[in-house]
């Protein structure tokens, strides 16, 4: 004889009313209307308040851990061995404040032309936006107490890109650098 979909299969045992499995006690589910009910998918064992053998206790929780405290001190000794760590034999980690914004900027590379002229150039961008990079790197050059000691391979690089020979003055090449750039030197 075969059954409806509704009726119990006598092979699966009894069927339970929520009110025999006391439903509205279990911290799982939710009641939504008379007769009707939401259980969580929270995982049950199988010996949970339903006739089995009661639970072993749940253990403490394990306090959480604290988060470090961070100090100028231990930010600096960070980023120190971060800097340790890398394969590259220069390189900056450096966080400027602009007018109020805060960059930071970080790099590593085994040839220092390219470290120092990525950290000059990151750091001219961040003077003035419509200034020329290379005019911002002058005027702070210029304008500081350090002195630079130019090359004298670029002395001589500026006076052929004048088009100045040995034979001209001094004076021939500030005037041909005043035309060029349009700055009184």
């Amino acid at each position: 004889m075969d059954r409806g979909p509704d009726e119990p299969n006598p092979e699966d045992g009894k069927i339970l009313s929520p009110e025999e499995l006391e439903l509205e006690d279990d911290e799982h589910v939710t009641q939504i209307d008379e007769g009707r009910y939401v259980v969580s998918p929270d995982v049950r064992d199988d010996d949970d308040d339903y006739g089995g053998q009661p639970s072993a206790p749940e253990p403490e929780p394990e306090p959480e851990p604290q988060a470090p405290d961070f100090t100028d001190a231990n930010v600096h000794e960070w980023l120190a061995e971060q800097m340790a760590d890398s394969n590259a034999r220069y390189g900056f980690d450096v966080t400027a404040k602009f007018d109020g914004e805060v960059d930071q900027q970080r790099l590593t590379s085994n040839d220092i032309v390219t470290v120092f002229e990525t950290l000059m150039l990151w750091y001219g961008r961040q003077m003035d936006g419509s200034t020329d990079v290379q005019d911002v790197l002058g005027i702070l050059l210029s304008e500081s107490n350090v002195p630079v000691k130019y090359p004298p391979g670029s002395v001589k690089t500026l006076a052929r890109s004048a088009g100045l020979s040995p034979d001209d003055s001094i004076a021939d090449l500030i005037e041909a650098v005043e035309d060029r750039d349009g700055a009184k030197l």
